[in-house]
Protein backbone atom coordinates (compact mmCIF):
# COMPACT_ATOMS: atom_id res chain seq x y z
CA UNK A 1 0.00 0.00 0.00
CA UNK A 2 2.85 2.36 0.87
CA UNK A 3 4.57 1.61 -2.43
CA UNK A 4 1.35 2.39 -4.29
CA UNK A 5 0.93 5.80 -2.69
CA UNK A 6 4.59 6.72 -3.16
CA UNK A 7 4.39 5.77 -6.83
CA UNK A 8 1.16 7.67 -7.45
CA UNK A 9 2.50 10.79 -5.75
CA UNK A 10 5.70 10.94 -7.79
CA UNK A 11 4.90 12.84 -10.99
CA UNK A 12 7.78 15.31 -10.75
CA UNK A 13 10.33 13.13 -12.53
CA UNK A 14 11.55 14.33 -15.92
CA UNK A 15 10.64 11.07 -17.64
CA UNK A 16 7.06 10.97 -16.34
CA UNK A 17 5.03 8.67 -18.57
CA UNK A 18 1.26 9.16 -18.36
CA UNK A 19 0.21 5.81 -19.92
CA UNK A 20 2.56 3.92 -17.61
CA UNK A 21 1.33 5.90 -14.60
CA UNK A 22 -2.31 5.07 -15.33
CA UNK A 23 -1.53 1.43 -16.05
CA UNK A 24 0.17 1.14 -12.67
CA UNK A 25 -2.87 2.81 -11.08
CA UNK A 26 -5.13 0.08 -12.47
CA UNK A 27 -2.76 -2.62 -11.22
CA UNK A 28 -2.59 -1.15 -7.73
CA UNK A 29 -6.38 -0.83 -7.60
CA UNK A 30 -6.88 -4.40 -8.76
CA UNK A 31 -4.32 -5.76 -6.27
CA UNK A 32 -5.25 -3.73 -3.21
CA UNK A 33 -9.02 -3.79 -3.71
CA UNK A 34 -9.30 -7.43 -4.85
CA UNK A 35 -10.84 -6.45 -8.17
CA UNK A 36 -10.73 -8.81 -11.14
CA UNK A 37 -10.42 -5.93 -13.59
CA UNK A 38 -9.79 -2.21 -13.47
CA UNK A 39 -9.70 0.69 -15.87
CA UNK A 40 -9.08 4.42 -15.91
CA UNK A 41 -10.95 6.88 -18.07
CA UNK A 42 -10.02 10.55 -18.32
CA UNK A 43 -12.10 13.33 -19.83
CA UNK A 44 -10.74 15.26 -22.81
CA UNK A 45 -11.12 19.02 -23.29
CA UNK A 46 -14.64 18.51 -24.64
CA UNK A 47 -15.72 16.43 -21.65
CA UNK A 48 -15.72 13.14 -23.58
CA UNK A 49 -14.41 10.12 -21.74
CA UNK A 50 -11.34 8.38 -23.13
CA UNK A 51 -10.05 5.02 -21.98
CA UNK A 52 -6.36 5.43 -21.19
CA UNK A 53 -5.50 2.32 -19.19
CA UNK A 54 -6.88 -1.07 -18.18
CA UNK A 55 -5.56 -3.96 -16.16
CA UNK A 56 -6.36 -6.59 -18.81
CA UNK A 57 -7.99 -7.11 -22.18
CA UNK A 58 -11.41 -8.12 -20.83
CA UNK A 59 -11.66 -4.95 -18.77
CA UNK A 60 -10.44 -2.88 -21.72
CA UNK A 61 -13.12 -4.19 -24.07
CA UNK A 62 -15.84 -3.71 -21.46
CA UNK A 63 -14.72 -0.12 -20.87
CA UNK A 64 -14.80 0.60 -24.61
CA UNK A 65 -18.27 -0.96 -24.81
CA UNK A 66 -19.37 1.36 -22.01
CA UNK A 67 -18.07 4.42 -23.87
CA UNK A 68 -19.59 3.35 -27.19
CA UNK A 69 -22.95 2.65 -25.56
CA UNK A 70 -22.80 5.87 -23.53
CA UNK A 71 -24.05 4.06 -20.44
CA UNK A 72 -22.57 2.46 -17.36
CA UNK A 73 -21.34 3.15 -13.82
CA UNK A 74 -18.20 4.93 -15.00
CA UNK A 75 -20.09 7.53 -17.01
CA UNK A 76 -22.61 7.97 -14.20
CA UNK A 77 -19.80 8.54 -11.69
CA UNK A 78 -18.19 11.10 -13.99
CA UNK A 79 -21.41 13.00 -14.63
CA UNK A 80 -22.52 13.09 -11.01
CA UNK A 81 -19.12 13.32 -9.34
CA UNK A 82 -20.28 10.64 -6.91
CA UNK A 83 -19.02 7.09 -6.50
CA UNK A 84 -21.10 4.19 -7.76
CA UNK A 85 -20.01 1.94 -4.93
CA UNK A 86 -21.75 -1.25 -5.92
CA UNK A 87 -23.82 -2.40 -8.85
CA UNK A 88 -25.16 -5.94 -8.79
CA UNK A 89 -25.08 -6.72 -12.48
CA UNK A 90 -27.66 -9.49 -12.23
CA UNK A 91 -30.22 -6.81 -11.27
CA UNK A 92 -28.73 -3.66 -12.79
CA UNK A 93 -29.80 -0.08 -12.92
CA UNK A 94 -32.25 0.24 -15.85
CA UNK A 95 -29.98 2.90 -17.36
CA UNK A 96 -27.21 0.34 -17.75
CA UNK A 97 -29.06 -2.63 -19.21
CA UNK A 98 -26.79 -3.15 -22.23
CA UNK A 99 -23.66 -2.56 -20.21
CA UNK A 100 -24.82 -5.00 -17.51
CA UNK A 101 -25.55 -7.70 -20.07
CA UNK A 102 -22.09 -7.34 -21.57
CA UNK A 103 -20.36 -7.27 -18.15
CA UNK A 104 -22.35 -10.31 -17.00
CA UNK A 105 -21.38 -12.11 -20.20
CA UNK A 106 -17.72 -11.37 -19.42
CA UNK A 107 -18.10 -13.01 -16.01
CA UNK A 108 -18.32 -9.91 -13.86
CA UNK A 109 -20.96 -9.77 -11.13
CA UNK A 110 -20.39 -6.29 -9.74
CA UNK A 111 -18.91 -2.96 -10.75
CA UNK A 112 -17.61 -0.02 -8.75
CA UNK A 113 -16.81 3.42 -10.16
CA UNK A 114 -14.81 6.05 -8.29
CA UNK A 115 -14.65 9.59 -9.71
CA UNK A 116 -11.21 11.17 -9.92
CA UNK A 117 -12.23 14.41 -8.31
CA UNK A 118 -10.54 17.33 -6.62
CA UNK A 119 -13.09 19.60 -4.98
CA UNK A 120 -15.53 20.42 -7.79
CA UNK A 121 -13.31 19.28 -10.65
CA UNK A 122 -13.80 15.75 -12.00
CA UNK A 123 -11.10 14.69 -14.46
CA UNK A 124 -11.94 11.02 -14.87
CA UNK A 125 -13.02 7.78 -13.22
CA UNK A 126 -11.45 4.61 -11.86
CA UNK A 127 -13.56 1.55 -12.71
CA UNK A 128 -13.40 -1.72 -10.79
CA UNK A 129 -14.97 -4.98 -11.97
CA UNK A 130 -15.38 -8.06 -9.81
CA UNK A 131 -16.56 -11.63 -10.28
CA UNK A 132 -17.79 -11.46 -6.70
CA UNK A 133 -21.31 -10.02 -6.25
CA UNK A 134 -20.50 -8.67 -2.79
CA UNK A 135 -19.86 -4.95 -2.37
CA UNK A 136 -16.51 -3.56 -1.34
CA UNK A 137 -15.99 -3.41 2.40
CA UNK A 138 -15.96 0.04 3.96
CA UNK A 139 -12.15 0.01 4.47
CA UNK A 140 -11.63 -0.91 0.81
CA UNK A 141 -14.06 1.77 -0.30
CA UNK A 142 -12.01 4.31 1.63
CA UNK A 143 -8.77 2.92 0.21
CA UNK A 144 -10.15 3.09 -3.33
CA UNK A 145 -11.21 6.68 -2.74
CA UNK A 146 -7.75 7.51 -1.40
CA UNK A 147 -5.99 5.93 -4.38
CA UNK A 148 -8.20 7.84 -6.81
CA UNK A 149 -7.68 11.10 -4.88
CA UNK A 150 -3.89 10.79 -4.80
CA UNK A 151 -3.79 9.94 -8.51
CA UNK A 152 -6.04 12.93 -9.28
CA UNK A 153 -3.88 15.36 -7.31
CA UNK A 154 -0.74 13.94 -8.93
CA UNK A 155 -2.15 14.33 -12.45
CA UNK A 156 -3.39 17.86 -11.83
CA UNK A 157 -0.06 18.79 -10.26
CA UNK A 158 1.84 17.38 -13.22
CA UNK A 159 -0.48 19.21 -15.62
CA UNK A 160 0.16 22.48 -13.78
CA UNK A 161 3.91 21.93 -13.65
CA UNK A 162 3.96 21.01 -17.33
CA UNK A 163 2.07 24.19 -18.20
CA UNK A 164 4.42 26.28 -16.07
CA UNK A 165 7.45 24.54 -17.58
CA UNK A 166 6.17 25.28 -21.08
CA UNK A 167 5.56 28.90 -20.18
CA UNK A 168 9.01 29.13 -18.61
CA UNK A 169 10.58 27.74 -21.78
CA UNK A 170 8.62 30.19 -23.90
CA UNK A 171 9.68 33.06 -21.67
CA UNK A 172 13.32 31.97 -21.83
CA UNK A 173 13.14 31.75 -25.61
CA UNK A 174 11.51 35.16 -25.79
CA UNK A 175 14.20 36.61 -23.50
CA UNK A 176 17.01 35.13 -25.60
CA UNK A 177 15.39 36.39 -28.78
CA UNK A 178 15.06 39.85 -27.33
CA UNK A 179 18.76 39.93 -26.43
CA UNK A 180 19.66 38.93 -30.01
CA UNK A 181 17.48 41.68 -31.43
CA UNK A 182 19.01 44.29 -29.13
CA UNK A 183 22.52 43.18 -30.06
CA UNK A 184 21.68 43.25 -33.76
CA UNK A 185 20.22 46.75 -33.38
CA UNK A 186 23.44 47.91 -31.78
CA UNK A 187 25.56 46.48 -34.58
CA UNK A 188 23.40 48.07 -37.28
CA UNK A 189 23.33 51.41 -35.50
CA UNK A 190 27.11 51.50 -35.28
CA UNK A 191 27.66 50.19 -38.78
CA UNK A 192 25.27 52.64 -40.49
CA UNK A 193 25.61 55.61 -38.17
CA UNK A 194 21.95 55.63 -37.15
CA UNK A 195 20.10 55.44 -33.85
CA UNK A 196 18.78 52.19 -32.42
CA UNK A 197 15.16 52.94 -33.31
CA UNK A 198 16.03 53.45 -36.97
CA UNK A 199 18.16 50.31 -36.87
CA UNK A 200 15.22 48.31 -35.57
CA UNK A 201 12.88 49.72 -38.22
CA UNK A 202 15.32 48.80 -40.99
CA UNK A 203 15.81 45.34 -39.58
CA UNK A 204 12.06 44.81 -39.27
CA UNK A 205 11.44 46.05 -42.82
CA UNK A 206 14.14 43.75 -44.20
CA UNK A 207 12.66 40.79 -42.33
CA UNK A 208 9.29 41.47 -43.90
CA UNK A 209 10.70 41.97 -47.41
CA UNK A 210 12.59 38.70 -47.21
CA UNK A 211 9.81 36.87 -45.38
CA UNK A 212 12.01 35.92 -42.45
CA UNK A 213 11.43 35.87 -38.73
CA UNK A 214 12.90 38.86 -36.95
CA UNK A 215 14.63 36.63 -34.41
CA UNK A 216 16.36 34.60 -37.13
CA UNK A 217 17.43 37.73 -39.00
CA UNK A 218 18.85 39.20 -35.78
CA UNK A 219 20.88 36.06 -35.14
CA UNK A 220 22.23 36.13 -38.70
CA UNK A 221 23.20 39.80 -38.37
CA UNK A 222 25.12 38.99 -35.19
CA UNK A 223 27.02 36.14 -36.85
CA UNK A 224 27.68 38.24 -39.95
CA UNK A 225 25.90 35.90 -42.36
CA UNK A 226 23.49 38.69 -43.35
CA UNK A 227 24.33 42.32 -44.10
CA UNK A 228 21.59 44.87 -44.52
CA UNK A 229 21.91 47.29 -47.45
CA UNK A 230 22.60 50.96 -46.74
Amino acid sequence: MAEAFVYLADTLVDDFDLPDFLYELTNHCADLLDADGAGVMLADDDGRMRLLASSDETARLLELFEIDGNQGPCLTAYRTGEAVEHSLLSAPDPRWRLFAERAHHDGYRSAHAIPMRLRGQVIGVVDLFSRNPDPLSEPKQKLGRALADVATIALLQHRTIDIHRTLAEQLQTAFTTRLDIEQAKGLLAERHGIDSHEAFQRMRAHARRTNRKLSILAADIITGTVTLPD
